[in-house]
């Protein structure tokens, strides 16, 4: 299925998925990825044989030892989300921002997914 999300169980497997909301606009897919805490960096985004692949890692704070900690409770570690593509998707116009703990990737229709209005002519 189109845009449907995959994860890996083997051993390495991620050790937390981040949220991920999906919406359609005329034009695009929008995918927003949460990952709050997580570095520019620290992200690797990348599409392979129509497949989105959204990766990277969390890390505990430098500057705090991790015996020093009293509880951790957020996530920390590995993670990957995956995406089928849909045909329609321009696989080369995808861009990618991230502001505020947010990875909005865009990913632009090609001529095949955009509404289109086709005119009748009268002979």
């Amino acid at each position: 299925e189109a845009l449907s999300a995959s994860r890996t169980e083997a051993p390495g497997a991620p050790t937390w998925t981040p949220a991920v909301d999906v919406y359609e606009t005329p034009e695009a897919i929008v995918v927003q990825v949460e990952l709050p805490g997580v570095r520019r960096e620290d992200i690797d985004v990348r599409v392979q044989d129509n497949v989105l692949t959204v990766q990277g890692e969390r890390r505990l704070t430098a500057n705090v030892r991790e015996e020093s900690y009293l509880r951790i409770e957020r996530s920390t570690g590995p993670f990957h989300r995956r995406f089928t593509l849909p045909g329609s998707v321009a696989q080369d116009g995808i861009r990618a921002r991230f502001q505020q703990g947010v990875l909005e990737l865009t990913l632009p229709k090609g001529p095949a997914g955009k509404p289109q209005q086709i005119t009748i002519r009268t002979s």
